[in-house]
């Protein structure tokens, strides 16, 4: 079990197990550091409070995914968790959501590594940089976009900004608004006509307040706004993939 992975991209400190080390269990071990990593942690500040949080969702997905897996122990995580007003997989949460997409990722591609980067650093900017978080947006739906024209043979071409690569993915998978079929043709065409253009209006964003520019002043957005463009990029990368997938074009 990576703790300190875990740790690292929620911006905790890791500590590690000391105690005995060349002896100890490697599992007792990860969970002596998982428990440290916790206790040093000035839980009197509620962004270390969310911190905490979100690397216990970390630590339980990598727990789930692990051999020997004691399910029993996650339930009574979540459960702790719920009385708190807490939910690994709440609706809506967007650490949820990247957890989600990288598992459709792996799924959908033969080598996912660039979008699991940048749902790596979409997790470390949500906590406290708005303008670092629309960045990793934007550039989330680049790597998508890229990666499925790789993925159907198509060439991809560096210079191309995220309306061209939107629009070469989409028709490259069938669905561009114009190759919709099936027989709910209209409402199917008017949920593509919806979905495409957020990726632009995200890529907007960031010219205006992300980080991939020098800015002379501090832009000011609110930290929902930032969280709802991760939240709007994951829906088209999601919807991308999971299209790549089926291998069927929209309302096929």
């Amino acid at each position: 079990m990576d703790v300190a992975s875990a740790a690292r991209a929620v911006g905790l400190r890791f500590v590690p197990d000391r105690r005995n080390t060349q002896e100890q269990i490697p599992s007792l071990r990860a969970a002596g550091a998982a428990y440290n990593t916790i206790v040093a942690a000035d839980l009197t500040d509620p962004e270390n409070v969310a911190r905490v949080l979100r690397f216990a969702s970390r630590i339980a997905e990598l727990h789930e995914a692990g051999a020997g897996a004691h399910r029993d122990m996650v339930v009574r995580l979540r459960n702790c968790l719920h009385d708190d007003g807490y939910a690994l997989d709440a609706p809506g949460d967007p650490l949820a959501a990247i957890a989600g997409l990288a598992a459709t990722a792996t799924a959908a591609l033969a080598d996912a590594a660039a979008i699991r980067q940048e749902l790596t650093r979409l997790e470390r900017a949500l906590p406290d940089d708005t303008g670092a978080l629309i960045g990793r947006a934007k550039n989330l739906i680049e790597a998508t976009a890229k990666a499925v024209l790789a993925l159907r043979g198509e060439p991809v071409s560096d210079k191309d900004e995220v309306p061209a690569l939107v629009a070469k993915a989409s028709q490259a998978l069938g669905v561009h608004v114009t190759q919709a079929a099936g027989p709910q043709l209209d409402q199917v065409k008017r949920i593509l006509s919806r979905l495409h253009p957020l990726t632009q209006n995200v890529a907007e964003l960031r010219n205006k307040v992300g980080d991939g520019h020098g800015m002379t002043g501090v832009p000011a957005v609110d930290a929902a706004v930032g969280r709802l463009a991760a939240r709007s990029a994951i829906a088209w990368c999601a919807f991308m993939l999971e299209v790549a997938m089926s291998g069927r074009g929209a309302g096929r």
